[in-house]
């Protein structure tokens, strides 16, 4: 009987050993820093925020969006064309390249973010929407300006 438990206790552990190693990517080899954005200008309800992160993975990751529920987030990049006019459009998607980083910085990749007016915490719990993965869960420091 004991022999009988051994080998339903082994079964047990590599099934969840392998049902957790399954996963497209591993979140503690996506690395955020610096994610922060500044509160809206007055009279305004949206600002913009930032943020470094590295795909330390060996595959491409595909991030398909923003969540900062209850607020509307969406991702931006501010391109400029061959007259030399910026211009901000909205992002769908966007690969990160295995063993990479990309910044999220003013006059680039941003995050768009409304419903911030009368805004008081000094963080924002967002998450990261990734193709066939669970969605990275980071925090933005929520800065005043000046």
């Amino acid at each position: 009987m004991k022999k009988l438990n051994s080998i339903k206790f082994f079964c047990i552990k590599v099934f969840f050993f392998t049902l957790l190693s399954c996963s497209d990517y591993k979140s503690q080899n996506i690395i955020i820093k610096d994610a922060h954005l500044y509160l809206p200008l007055n009279g305004l309800n949206m600002t913009s925020g930032y943020m470094n992160i590295n795909n330390e993975t060996k595959e491409a990751i595909e991030i398909l969006g923003i969540d900062c529920s209850p607020l509307r987030a969406e991702i931006h990049e501010t391109t400029m064309n061959s007259e030399g006019i910026m211009k901000m459009t909205k992002i769908n998607s966007f690969k990160l390249s295995p063993e990479s980083s990309n910044i999220f910085a003013p006059g680039g990749k941003h995050f768009m973010l409304w419903g911030m007016d009368n805004f008081q915490e000094k963080q924002l719990k967002c998450s990261l929407i990734v193709a066939g993965a669970e969605p990275i869960e980071f925090i933005f420091s929520v800065q005043d300006r000046g």
